[in-house]
């Protein structure tokens, strides 16, 4: 005798997503292409047939209930198995559908170099790449919301991923022409050296953030930082006007970032951190993330 189907459908589960995307009735409606009242009239139904509230209501939206909490996290896990499903009955010869990769910004140069090779070998995959912290992805792969993610693997592999080692990040002091750097032409500079001067660096809650404090620590040095932002392109901007220096990925500088700017190989002591690409561990896998994993070897 089949087990008893729950008297609601995928449709209702993917309303619910939008609410927690949304966090607005009005905006989560117009994004389904639905009414407001026929909205709450769907998430309510499925309140009634769960027999529980999930969500808190007054004037407008108020968040999720502790259940609601719970029921989101599996309608993005039977969202994505029925993704995967679709795209894995679709293949034919090429893998189709959305690949949602997370990616740090310090990785971004090279996220963008591996989803336009996988773009070409896959023309049918489609991309939503995202910039995010590294706790971030991690938290988007645990509650299904990413397929994969390009991060930090320093800090350790989560149980329930697999990791795909990709290259080492190394470290540049870049600042305007009309910064003195007193390097006299060198091409080195040392990461004691660097803590003298007026930094702009990434926000705390970054995985690079915290690995140039380390370097400073290990350095002797606790640096004065005069801005900080979660966005390299918002601190380029204020070390182009000048006064200001940043320490940027060797990645970031080769990828073109840094042009027009003094440009040092930061050293002693020797910094490093290893990237990948995370996935979580699922068989059978999603083709998407097959496809992209199979696609690292080939820029490398």
């Amino acid at each position: 005798m089949m087990d008893r189907l729950p008297p609601f459908d995928l449709i209702d589960l993917r309303l619910l997503l939008a609410m927690s995307e949304h966090r607005h009735f009005a905006r989560a409606a117009a994004a389904c292409g639905l009414s407001q009242p026929a909205l709450s009239a769907r998430i309510r139904r499925l309140e009634a047939a769960l027999a529980t509230p999930l969500i808190f209501r007054g004037k407008r939206f108020e968040g999720f209930t502790p259940e609601g909490e719970r029921i989101l996290v599996w309608a993005r896990r039977i969202l994505s198995d029925c993704g995967g499903l679709v795209q894995d009955v679709a293949v034919s010869g090429s893998p189709s559908g959305v690949l949602r990769l997370g990616v740090v910004p310090s990785a971004a140069p090279y996220g963008g170099r591996l989803c336009g090779r996988l773009a070409r070998i896959h023309p049918r995959i489609t991309f939503r790449v995202l910039s995010l912290s590294s706790s971030a992805i991690e938290a988007g792969l645990a509650d299904f919301s990413l397929d994969s993610g390009l991060t930090y693997l320093a800090e350790g592999t989560p149980a329930d991923c697999k990791a795909f080692p990709i290259y080492e990040e190394t470290y540049c002091l870049v600042a305007a022409k009309n910064v003195d750097l007193k390097a006299n032409n060198a091409t080195e500079m040392t990461w004691s050296r660097a803590a003298d001067l007026p930094l702009c660096l990434l926000t705390p809650d970054m995985q690079n953030r915290r690995i140039i404090e380390t370097a400073f620590a290990r350095a002797g040095k606790t640096p004065e930082t005069l801005f900080e932002s979660n966005s390299f392109n918002a601190i380029l901007a204020l070390v182009r006007d000048g006064g200001f220096a940043t320490i940027l990925p060797r990645l970031q500088v080769d990828a073109g970032l840094s042009e027009g700017l003094q440009v040092l190989d930061l050293v002693a002591p020797d910094a490093r951190a290893k990237l990948g690409i995370l996935v979580p561990q699922r068989e059978p896998a999603l083709p998407v993330t097959s496809a992209l994993v199979a696609a690292i070897p080939e820029i490398s």
